[in-house]
C-alpha cells in the first residue's frame, strides 16, 4: 500500500513504462483496513495484563476449585471432636459366689426386675459344711446344758458346806454362852471356859471360810456358763454366716435392666467369684470418650459436652477423667441428661465435642485446610479476582473456626482451601 502511494506521487521514475497503472482504492476499502487495525489493538490492549501476568510468573487457578471465607468478629467456642460410644452408668456383672454347678435362669435379652433371680448355684461343699455346723451347735448346746446341771451340784455341794458351817457356829456360840454363865457362878474351871472360847472362834473362821468359798464358786460357775453360753454364740454366728451364703447361691440382679450376656455355659462347673453374666440398667447411660493425649491437658470435670447419638444431640457434663494414657488416648465419662433413653443401646457408636472455652468478640474465620499448609502464619487474601499472601497470627481452635489475632480485618476474604497448588508464589489469579 506505501509502496503505491509512493509510485502515484512520483517520487519513483524511469520504470513507470513497465509497470502496469492500478486503479485508486476506494474509500470502504479503507475503513475496512482501520477497523482490522483497530481490533488488533483493543485485543492486544485487553491481552497486555495477562501477557504481563505471564511474564512475571502469577499462577491462575479458577475461582471454583478453591474455598472462601469472610473474616467476621463473633463468639469462639474452642472445643475439640471426639468419638467414643455409649455406655451403661450402671451394668454391674454377676459373679458366682461359691464353686459348684451353675444353673442360669435368664437369657441374655431378657428383662428382669430388681431383686429377681437370675441365676442359682448348687454346692454340695457348703449344703455338708452346713449340716456338720448345725450337728456341732446341737452338741455345744447339750454340753452347756450339762454344764449348768454340773454347777447346780457344786452349789449344792458348796451351800451344804456353808449350812454345816452355820451349824458349827450356832452351837459353838450357844457352847459358850453356857460356859461364860458356868464360869462366872465357879460351875466349871478357867480351862474349860477358854475351850469353849477357842471352838467358838474356830466356827467362825470355818464359817467365813465357807462364805467365801461359795462366793468364789459362784463367780467360777458363773465364768463357766459364760463360756459356754460364748461358745454357742459363737458357732449360731458360723452357721448364720453359712446359711448366708446358702441364700446368696440364688443370684439376684441388683439393678432393673436387661440381661446382658452368659460368660459361662449352662450347667458348667464354675469357681468361687468367677464372672456369670452382666446386667444393664436402661435408666441411665453416660458416654464413653476418646480424647487425644495432647487435649488432655485441658480437660477438667464439669467441662460441657454436646453429643450426637442417631440423629439427636444431647447435653452431658465430664464427670470422671482416667488418670492413664492408653494408646495415646485419654479416657473421658460423660454423664448424659436426657429423660428418654429407651432406644439406646450399650455400646453405640457416638461423636461429641468437648467445651474448654467461650471467647466473645474473637475476629475469626472458617477453619480449612490453609491451616496446614501455611502452618497458620500467612494467608491469601482475595481482592478483586487477585488473591495475596499476607502473613497472619492465629490464636484459639475450636472444630469450625479459627481465631485470627493479627494481619487481617473484619470483612475480609481469604482462601481457606489447601496451598499445595500455589507453591510459594505471592499472588494468585482466581479466574472464573
Amino acid at each position: 500500500m506505501i509502496q503505491d502511494t509512493i509510485i502515484q506521487e512520483g517520487m519513483i521514475q524511469g520504470t513507470g513504462g513497465q509497470d502496469e497503472q492500478i486503479a485508486k482504492p476506494s474509500r470502504k476499502k479503507w475503513r475496512k483496513h482501520l477497523i482490522a487495525v483497530a481490533s488488533v489493538i483493543v485485543v492486544a490492549g485487553f491481552s497486555m495484563p495477562t501477557l504481563s501476568q505471564w511474564y512475571n510468573g502469577i499462577p491462575s487457578v479458577e475461582q471454583q476449585s478453591v474455598l472462601t471465607a469472610k473474616v467476621f468478629i463473633g463468639e469462639l467456642v474452642r472445643d475439640i471432636a471426639v468419638s467414643g460410644k455409649l455406655v451403661a452408668a450402671n451394668a454391674p456383672t454377676l459373679y458366682s459366689p461359691e464353686p459348684g454347678k451353675i444353673t442360669l435362669l435368664a437369657k441374655p435379652g431378657a428383662q428382669v426386675a430388681k431383686d429377681s433371680i437370675v441365676a442359682r448355684v448348687e454346692s454340695p461343699e457348703l449344703k455338708a459344711l452346713i449340716s456338720q455346723q448345725s450337728s456341732a451347735l446341737e452338741q455345744l448346746k447339750i454340753e452347756a446344758q450339762r454344764g449348768e446341771l454340773i454347777n447346780s451340784e457344786a452349789q449344792l455341794d458348796l451351800e451344804k458346806t456353808l449350812d454345816g458351817a452355820v451349824v458349827k457356829l450356832t452351837a459353838a456360840k450357844r457352847e459358850h454362852q453356857r460356859a461364860t454363865l458356868s464360869f462366872k457362878t465357879h460351875l466349871i474351871s478357867e480351862l474349860d471356859f477358854v475351850q469353849t472360847k477357842d471352838v467358838l472362834q474356830e466356827a467362825q473362821l470355818a464359817h467365813k471360810h465357807a462364805q467365801k468359798r461359795v462366793e468364789l464358786a459362784k463367780k467360777r460357775l458363773a465364768f463357766e456358763s459364760q463360756t459356754r453360753e460364748f461358745s454357742v454364740k459363737r458357732q449360731i454366728l458360723i452357721l448364720t454366716e453359712l446359711e448366708r451364703r446358702q441364700h446368696e447361691l440364688d443370684i439376684r440382679a441388683p439393678v432393673a435392666g436387661i440381661v446382658g450376656s452368659w460368660l459361662v455355659k449352662q450347667k458348667e462347673q464354675v469357681g468361687d467369684a468367677q464372672a456369670l453374666m452382666s446386667v444393664v440398667d436402661l435408666s441411665a447411660y453416660e458416654a464413653e470418650l476418646n480424647v487425644p493425649e495432647f487435649n488432655a491437658g485441658d480437660l477438667g470435670l464439669g467441662l460441657q459436652v454436646v453429643i450426637t447419638l442417631a440423629g439427636k444431640q444431647l447435653n452431658g457434663q465430664i464427670n470422671s477423667i482416667s488418670p492413664e494414657v492408653v494408646n495415646n488416648q485419654v479416657k473421658v465419662r460423660v454423664s448424659i441428661s436426657a429423660e428418654n433413653l429407651t432406644s439406646m443401646r450399650q455400646n453405640q457408636r457416638l461423636n461429641a465435642r468437648i467445651e474448654f472455652e467461650r471467647k466473645n468478640n474473637v475476629l475469626m474465620v472458617k477453619r480449612g485446610a490453609f491451616l496446614k499448609s501455611a502452618a497458620g502464619k500467612s494467608a491469601f487474601v482475595v481482592n478483586d479476582n487477585i488473591a495475596k499472601r499476607t502473613p497472619i497470627q492465629t490464636g484459639s481452635l475450636s472444630v469450625e473456626y479459627v481465631e485470627l489475632t493479627s494481619g487481617v480485618r473484619a470483612g475480609d476474604t481469604l482462601i481457606i482451601s489447601d496451598y499445595q497448588d500455589f507453591k510459594n508464589n505471592e499472588q494468585v489469579l482466581l479466574t472464573q
